[in-house]
């Protein structure tokens, strides 16, 4: 099998890069290296063999495209936040750039399979029952509303084979470390500030890092896997993840009084489990210290010089 993976050297793509790599995936990369300054511990099972980076690495194919068996596209502007900044630029790379390349790739491949990754932000202010594959979406910003737009228009591909995965909030450590993910940011605060202050209680579907590589390397090589899949480990509150990441870290927690987010939505993750199979106990969850410890360990050996995605992309669109 041969896979292209579009942003192998984000927070997400190094461990996509090391699951596919592990089961004999031939694994090319592009990206256009915006985060390339937090890159920390990169690996040789985290390289492609082949790869393109740089600014202007999506103009140019390192192989023909429909030559690919998969292409996995994890590129974006990512997550709410970020996602406001520059709602063109958002709309751009969530959808336009990844819904052009899937109509390229099955023009030169009818079977090839296009991986997107979408977001449980998609579920804005959720509903009481958690949301499954099928339930209604509110979008809250603009990042939420392009990874709706796409999953919209992949819907309306069935004759073509994709995977759309709803990750929930990521977190755990990574060969290119992000601190502006709750749990990170928390464990940030507890190293950094000697206290932990959660400003919502609201609920959160999470998802370690490396098991989000995974589920995203068994989409792209399973055949029968095929649509929308809602993918987490866990339900929590931010409260919650606040309290285990104190206990862990052995740091006190400040319960806030709140904030404007409006987002609270938790995920029903069945049908991923099913068509993916994956079991329970096979989740790296925040009731782990071990796990919590991992985060500390990468966190600290950047010793407090990391910078917030949001902080490198305002540099960038300044730049541009």
């Amino acid at each position: 099998m041969k896979a292209l993976v579009v942003g192998h050297r984000g927070y997400l793509g190094p461990l996509v890069v090391k699951h596919l790599k592990r089961n004999n995936v031939q694994v090319h990369g592009i990206d256009e290296d915006w985060y390339a300054e937090t890159i920390g511990n990169l690996k040789g099972e985290h390289v492609p063999q082949n790869e393109r980076n740089g600014l202007g690495s999506r103009l140019f194919d390192l192989d023909p495209i429909g030559s690919y068996d998969a292409v996995i596209w994890l590129a974006a502007v990512s997550n709410d936040h970020l996602g406001e900044l520059d709602v063109l630029d958002t709309n751009w790379s969530n959808y336009e750039q990844p819904t052009n390349q899937a109509q390229r790739f099955w023009r030169d491949n009818a079977n090839g399979k296009f991986i997107y990754i979408s977001s449980a932000s998609v579920y804005g202010a959720g509903e009481k029952e958690a949301a499954s594959e099928t339930s209604n979406t509110h979008p809250l910003s603009a990042y939420a509303r392009s990874k709706v737009q796409t999953d919209e228009w992949l819907m309306r591909h069935e004759e073509n084979p994709w995977v759309s995965v709803r990750l929930g909030t990521l977190w755990g450590d990574s060969p290119n470390m992000r601190r502006d993910l709750v749990v990170n940011a928390f464990v940030w605060e507890a190293i950094h500030n000697g206290v932990i202050k959660p400003k919502s209680d609201a609920r959160r579907p999470i998802l370690h890092v490396d098991d989000a590589a995974w589920a995203i390397c068994i989409a792209a090589m399973n055949p029968s896997v095929r649509g929308i899949f809602n993918i987490c480990s866990e339900n929590v509150t931010v409260y919650d993840l606040a309290k285990r990441i104190g206990s862990a870290l052995n740091v006190n927690v400040d319960y806030g009084s709140g904030d404007s987010d409006k987002r609270d939505y938790h995920m029903d993750n069945a049908k991923a489990m099913y068509h993916l199979e994956i079991r329970e106990e096979e989740w790296k969850t925040t009731l782990s210290p071990e796990f919590i410890w991992a985060v500390e360990k990468c966190l600290a050996a950047y010793h407090g010089n990391l910078k917030t995605r949001t902080e490198m992309y305002q540099e960038m669109l300044h730049q541009g």
